[in-house]
């Protein structure tokens, strides 16, 4: 029986994600995809008649309503997920939710909250875990590889890589490039340093490329946009966000992303340790050999992440447990990145409750 046997899905916005990852991941896991919704009808009929769903909406109140439907995958733009996630959770779904978890703090902390209540599964698509070289550097540090973790370094640099649509719209984004790629590589980091308690930020931002610099011919955009349903670029957000973190254990982690800056593009996560650091992609070891420093080069690939998130969120509905990315660590996501926004607003460093 295939993990995906007997968890009946629908997928809430079939746009960019859904298509590239989502729909032909639970085809290879063998999944009852039963619909698919979109507020755009046609991309919803589309979407079906392309993966062979048998129903298509264009409000997802509807799909909701299905009592053959378990599970569903959420993948609308930010401002969407508190209302869609707990309209989920109260008509008794469990959730997958794409990224960032929410647009603050406190929508992320009355979704887990809700979730716990109904004793649904709430999952948060962050799939750098679940990569095959991110678990092999995890396992190396719950050996005691590094010996204590007491530094962590996420980098996601992008020249030119800003979308449009509701992406530069803060009213439905929230934020630019550290609510977009910034989770990935801070939750990664996070995870990887053993999720240590936060207990302040200091983060700064900067915005001196903007709308000039998005290209609408080519670039991350989402589906209105490369449908040319919407052609206005209106650029709200930061291009770069800089910073660090505090932790409760005295570790810090250090960060910086971007969509717009002039810079080499590159993405990684650093673990640091009083035995020996590591690092991806691709996967290393930074350790000695008779009092000598040796790079270690770790023979493991990246795998499919997005079917592996898949696969996990199914076994966790069907196996009853939670899920390593859970609704917990999306509300202590979410207070990392919202005490960033705040400090660079302050122009201090500011606390994390």
């Amino acid at each position: 029986m295939s993990v995906g046997e007997g968890v009946r899905v629908g997928l809430i916005g079939v746009g960019g994600i859904a298509q590239a990852a989502h729909l032909p991941n639970l085809r290879a896991l063998g999944t009852s995809v039963v619909a698919v919704a979109d507020a755009v009808a046609e991309r919803a009929r589309q979407a079906a008649q392309q993966y062979g769903v048998p129903h298509a909406y264009d409000d997802y109140r509807a799909l909701l309503k299905r009592d053959d439907v378990d599970a569903v995958i959420v993948a609308v733009p930010t401002y969407l997920h508190y209302p869609v996630v707990t309209a989920a959770l109260k008509a008794g779904k469990h959730v997958l939710c794409e990224k960032p978890p929410a647009m603050n703090e406190r929508e992320a902390e009355r979704m887990a909250e809700l979730s716990e209540q109904q004793g649904l599964v709430l999952m948060y698509a962050l799939q750098m875990r679940y990569r095959r070289d991110s678990q092999a550097l995890k396992q190396l540090i719950e050996r005691g590889e590094l010996g204590e973790v007491y530094l962590g370094r996420a980098v996601y640099l992008r020249r030119r890589g800003a979308p449009a649509g509701w992406f530069t719209r803060k009213s439905q984004s929230g934020g630019g490039p550290l609510l977009d790629i910034g989770v990935h590589v801070i939750d990664l980091t996070w995870w990887l340093m053993g999720k240590p308690q936060p207990v302040s930020a200091a983060g700064f931002t900067f915005q001196k490329i903007g709308a000039k610099g998005v290209r609408l011919d080519r670039g991350w955009h989402p589906a209105d946009v490369r449908e040319r349903r919407e052609q206005e670029v209106v650029y709200e957000v930061e291009d770069y966000a800089g910073g660090f973190i505090r932790f409760d254990n005295g570790a810090v982690l250090l960060f910086e992303v971007s969509w717009q800056l002039n810079d080499k593009e590159r993405w990684g996560s650093t673990v640091c340790g009083t035995k020996a650091g590591a690092s991806l992609p691709p996967p290393e070891l930074y350790t000695e050999v008779l009092g000598e420093g040796v790079t270690v080069n770790l023979r493991v690939d990246e795998g499919n992440a997005y079917q592996e998130e898949m696969r996990e969120f199914l076994s966790c509905i069907k196996e009853k447990r939670q899920p390593l990315t859970n609704a917990r660590d999306g509300v202590t996501v979410m207070k990392m990145l919202t005490a960033l926004y705040r400090s660079a607003e302050q122009g201090k460093e500011v606390s994390i409750k």
